[in-house]
């Protein structure tokens, strides 16, 4: 009694393992069967912030979740109420949602979102969709604990937006300087500005970077001063070239109030008193105030939020100014009014 050769019965035995019972092959079983992942970043209206669901190591600003986790229809509400839910936003906080970084709009409430298969939004890190939020101030974002050694992702080149800060006497030193030797040269990331990306948002942005009131704040395309930039101006950060993508061509913010002093015209009138002492962190120091337990500060009382590097928040608090002269942000768990 014959039998098959070895070589013909491993191979019927590869063809059956190659398939799946529909007539598939495990591989293209394989793929079905992989889940579709939303990838998405956050931001403020003042810039990116940290996701709680990071998935590099050394990249904490994107995020993603299983499409199959989102309650249906998959419509614009049904995402951002998952993604404030999953990012410890409090249910309510106010959102906008934009489909990836090259729209100019934010999406309807109401429109579907195609979260099946290679198609849709959000499909890769690349081209994540873009979450906006105006948080309360009170929530408690924390890491999961469930969450494992994280990979780190391939470091991409950044790109950035350069400028000089001015008051009315001159050039000023920049909070955001990269180079030991140029103080008065400063950049931002072009992903921590918030999309949509216009004049209004990169003004946002670089006045929370430099701790000043961004309605004090004017800026023009080039040093010189000629061409003012509005806040309805869109931005081509996408674009090879851009207003401030180089060293040598920085953009002008000039600032047409010094707040770092108190005075009787300031709009930093209102008394508070810090209730606990605290020390920020030395990454933290450019943008929070270090404070003493009953220090009297003074205050616009505009309540506002900010992030704190090894601790995502953000947290709602004020800008103040001690006796010194020194301004920055303190919660407002930490201070009472007087």
């Amino acid at each position: 009694m014959s039998s098959l050769p070895p070589q013909s019965r491993s191979s019927e035995g590869r063809g059956s393992d190659l398939l799946d019972g529909r007539g598939r092959s495990t591989k293209a079983a394989d793929t079905a069967k992989a889940p579709r992942y939303l990838y998405y970043r956050l931001y403020t209206k003042d810039g990116a912030i940290r996701s709680i669901n990071p998935i590099y190591a050394n990249n904490e600003f994107i995020g993603r979740t299983r499409s199959r986790f989102i309650t249906p229809p998959h419509t614009v509400l049904s995402v951002k109420n998952h993604l404030c839910k999953i990012e410890g936003f409090n249910a309510g906080t106010s959102s906008t949602l934009i489909e990836s970084f090259s729209d100019a709009e934010a999406m309807d409430a109401s429109a579907r979102v195609l979260l099946k298969g290679d198609s849709g939004p959000g499909l890769s890190e690349d081209d994540p969709m873009i979450l906006v939020v105006e948080p309360r101030g009170d929530e408690k974002r924390t890491l999961s604990l469930k969450q494992g050694v994280l990979p780190n992702s391939v470091p991409h080149e950044p790109r950035y937006l350069y400028y000089q800060i001015y008051d009315k006497g001159g050039v000023i030193a920049t909070k955001m300087s990269f180079d030991t030797e140029e103080e008065f040269l400063g950049r931002v990331d072009t992903l921590s500005v918030t999309p949509p990306h216009t004049v209004a948002s990169l003004r946002s942005r670089i006045a929370s970077a430099e701790g000043v009131v961004k309605s004090k704040i004017q800026m023009f395309k080039d040093t010189d001063g000629d061409a003012l930039m509005n806040d309805d101006d869109k931005l081509s950060l996408l674009a090879q070239t851009y207003t401030g993508c180089a060293e040598d061509e920085p953009i002008a913010v000039v600032v047409y109030e010094n707040e770092l002093q108190v005075g009787e015209n300031n709009t930093f009138s209102r008394q508070i008193r810090s209730t606990r002492a605290f020390t920020p962190g030395s990454e933290n120091l450019s943008v929070w105030l270090a404070t003493t337990d009953g220090e009297i500060l003074h205050t616009d009382g505009v309540r506002i939020t900010q992030t704190y590097i090894g601790n995502p928040g953000p947290w709602g608090g004020y800008m103040a100014i001690n006796a010194s002269g020194k301004k920055g942000f303190i919660m407002e768990t930490a201070v009472k009014f007087c």
